[in-house]
């Protein structure tokens, strides 16, 4: 079951290659530390052939794995290639278990020569560093024969599936048959597996709850709609759809998952029952804490300014206080700000810690970090300088010197980098929450008048059966 993905990369040609071949990811494990020599450069190891096919899976396509860096650049300069795109770097990955190191490398190679031999240059490294086999692959982006670019389309990509497919076949190993089409973007994957509300996670938790509420497709109907979702069960329309406040485009209900088909929805409102569910008059007992604080909140000063916005829409959003938060009920404005919950936390700390209320302390607290920032990168350059002329005790205090203000440097740009997200949400989180308290108090204004509705129906019943 080979999985197969190619992009291309700007900047150093040396990042991917260096990275594709890692020696500790390229190692066989069968071969014990004694058996091997001391590890040095993959790029030297590569440059003996027994080396490379016994013990590190490193092989070069048009290119010598050893100098495959250089006569990369010798081609581009060749054809006076000036492309921002140095190189592709894909990867073909395997079933765990199903492969040997070998036979996952011999196939790597074979796919680099049908997909790519006759006219690009190309480093295949098979990685044993994880549970799942896997080559990588880095392409030249110009063909060292005329000159021209590999352009990598959907064209190019399925013909690479397909040849990937065939050598599976010949090796008798699994292959996906049917795929399911676009894949996932990989930020909602990493939310996803990070366990992060998404929009998917809260539209499935929505029609959870609708579902459990209901016995007919008109009750799911009406409680998702409370929870701000519009349905399409439109008997011409093969799958039925979901629309939530603010989307651009609806859903349909079958991509959240098996359990969401129109006709595994259906089971699961039929299976609801019309019985009577009786429950306990009383809960059981809970114990009470009961905490005694000194002195009066009467004096206490309310917190407002920047630090007081982010603390209430941290509240509204249910990061503050940490609680089970049902996302489905939240206001559809909170919804969109679901996978921005670490960044806007973040800021929220970087305010409190730094007591920062107004625009002005912001612009200042951010401006002596630039500074700082600034005085840090001229010390360092001075240190790097001294340390290429210094030797022994001496250098390895300049390296530590050196290490000390990376780390500070890191945390400044990252700060630097909050100071900025604040500037910038800050105006848009304000006017979310007016827009939010409009909306709860034009809701409550109906839920009163419609109370009054019913008090005044049940007292012009009474009225009717007091005349007969």
């Amino acid at each position: 079951m080979a999985v197969c993905e190619i992009w291309d990369v700007r900047g150093r040609l040396d990042h991917p290659i260096d990275y594709a071949e890692n020696p500790e990811k390229t190692i066989n494990p069968k071969y014990t530390e004694t058996e091997l020599q001391a590890l040095v450069d993959v790029m030297e190891y590569a440059t003996n052939q027994y080396k490379t096919e016994k013990r590190y899976f490193v092989t070069g396509v048009n290119c010598d794995p050893a100098c495959a860096r250089d006569e990369i650049m010798i081609a581009k300069q060749q054809w006076n290639d000036e492309s921002e795109i140095v190189c592709y770097h894909g990867f073909q990955s395997f079933k765990h278990g199903e492969i040997t190191p070998e036979t996952a490398h011999e196939v790597g190679v074979k796919l680099a020569e049908k997909m790519w031999g006759d006219r690009f240059q190309v480093v295949v490294a098979t990685h044993l560093n994880t549970e799942c086999l896997h080559n990588h692959f880095v392409v030249n982006s110009v063909s060292f024969v005329d000159g021209k670019h590999y352009h990598d389309n959907k064209a190019n990509l399925r013909l690479l599936r397909k040849r990937s497919d065939e050598l599976c076949r010949e090796y008798s190993l699994s292959v996906i048959e049917h795929p399911s089409g676009k894949k996932k973007p990989y930020a909602l994957y990493q939310a996803e597996k990070q366990g992060l509300p998404t929009r998917d996670t809260v539209a499935r938790q929505a029609v959870d709850e609708a579902i459990s509420k209901s016995f007919t497709l008109r009750d799911f109907d009406r409680q998702m709609a409370e929870m701000g979702y519009r349905c399409s069960f439109d008997p011409n329309h093969k799958y039925w759809t979901i629309m939530g406040k603010g989307w651009k485009r609806p859903k349909r209900l079958y991509r959240l998952g098996e359990d969401y088909t129109n006709e595994r929805i259906m089971e699961r409102i039929n299976e609801n029952s019309y019985a009577v569910k009786f429950a306990p008059f009383a809960k059981a007992d809970q114990t009470v804490r009961v905490l005694r604080v000194r002195g009066s909140l009467k004096d206490a000063k309310k917190i407002g300014g920047l630090r007081g916005l982010y603390l209430h829409y941290c509240y509204k959003l249910g990061i503050l206080p940490k609680r089970k938060q049902n996302y489905a009920r939240l206001h559809y404005l909170l919804k969109d700000d679901l996978l921005k919950m670490d960044a806007i936390a973040q800021e929220t700390r970087l305010l409190c810690r730094h007591h920062i209320d107004t625009a002005e302390q912001l612009l200042s607290y951010k401006g002596s970090l630039e500074t700082e920032l600034s005085e840090l990168t001229e010390k360092r350059k001075g240190l790097y300088s001294l340390s290429r002329k210094s030797d022994g005790a001496e250098k390895d205090a300049v390296k530590a010197q050196i290490s000390k203000i990376t780390e500070r440097l890191k945390i400044i740009r990252k700060e630097v980098r909050l100071c900025g997200g604040i500037e910038a949400r800050s105006g848009v989180l304000k006017e979310k929450l007016l827009t939010i308290r409009a909306d709860e108090e034009q809701q409550r204004k109906e839920m009163m008048a419609d109370e009054h509705k019913r008090r005044r129906s049940r007292t012009n019943r009474e009225d009717e059966l007091g005349g007969i």
